[in-house]
C-alpha cells in the first residue's frame, strides 16, 4: 500500500506497509520495506527490527540482489526472493554492460554503462562500480552533454569532477566506433 511521497539520500521513495520476513543467524526476523522510485533499477530500503536498515538492489545484468556497500550477499539474495512477490515488475530483463576501469592520476575510475540511441541523440546509462544506477548521460547533438537522473534531489549527489571523467572516456568510445 502507498501511503505518501517522501525523500532518503535524495533519492524519491514511497512509503509502503509491507514487511518481510528472512533469517539471519539462524532466527526470523522482521523488516519494513520501502520502494525508492528508480525507473532503471529496482530499489528498496529495508528497516530490520533489530535496528539494521539498508538499501536492497537488484543488479540490472544477472538479477542477483545486492546489498548496497556489501555486496551479493545472503541476506540481499533472501530480500529479492520475498520482496519480488509483490514488485510491479518482478522480472528481469537483462542489460549488459560496458565496463570500465582506469587509473587516472593514481585514482581508480570503474563504472559501467548502457548505451542506446534514442532518435539521433545517443543515452548512456551510468552504473557505479557497486552496480547502482548513477544517472543518464545524453551526447547532444552539438558536443555537450546532458545530465539525466530520477529526481531532482538527484543532482545535488552527482560527483560533477566524476562525470567529466566518465564523458571524456565515453567520447573516446564514441571516437573508436564511428
Amino acid at each position: 500500500m502507498y501511503n505518501k511521497d517522501q525523500e532518503m539520500h535524495g533519492l524519491k521513495e514511497w512509503q509502503m506497509s509491507n514487511t518481510i520476513f528472512v533469517e539471519i543467524e539462524g532466527k526470523e526476523i522482521d523488516a519494513i520495506v520501502t520502494e525508492i522510485v528508480n525507473r532503471h533499477q529496482n530499489l528498496y530500503k529495508l528497516s530490520f527490527s533489530n535496528g539494521y536498515e539498508n538499501i536492497f538492489y537488484a543488479d540490472v545484468e544477472t538479477g542477483n540482489w545486492i546489498e548496497e556497500d556489501l555486496g551479493f550477499t545472503d541476506l540481499a539474495r533472501q530480500v529479492g526472493t520475498k520482496v519480488r512477490s509483490f514488485m510491479r515488475t518482478p522480472f528481469h530483463v537483462p542489460k549488459i554492460l560496458t565496463w570500465h576501469q582506469q587509473y587516472i592520476n593514481n585514482n581508480l575510475i570503474c563504472f559501467g554503462f548502457f548505451n542506446f540511441m534514442n532518435g539521433d541523440q545517443k543515452f548512456y546509462q551510468i552504473y557505479d562500480a557497486n552496480r547502482k544506477y548513477m544517472y543518464t548521460l545524453v551526447d547532444m547533438d552539438n558536443d555537450e552533454w546532458q545530465i539525466l537522473g530520477n529526481s531532482l534531489s538527484l543532482h545535488k549527489q552527482i560527483d560533477t569532477r566524476f562525470a567529466h571523467r566518465i564523458i571524456q572516456i565515453l567520447s573516446s568510445y564514441t571516437a573508436n566506433a564511428e
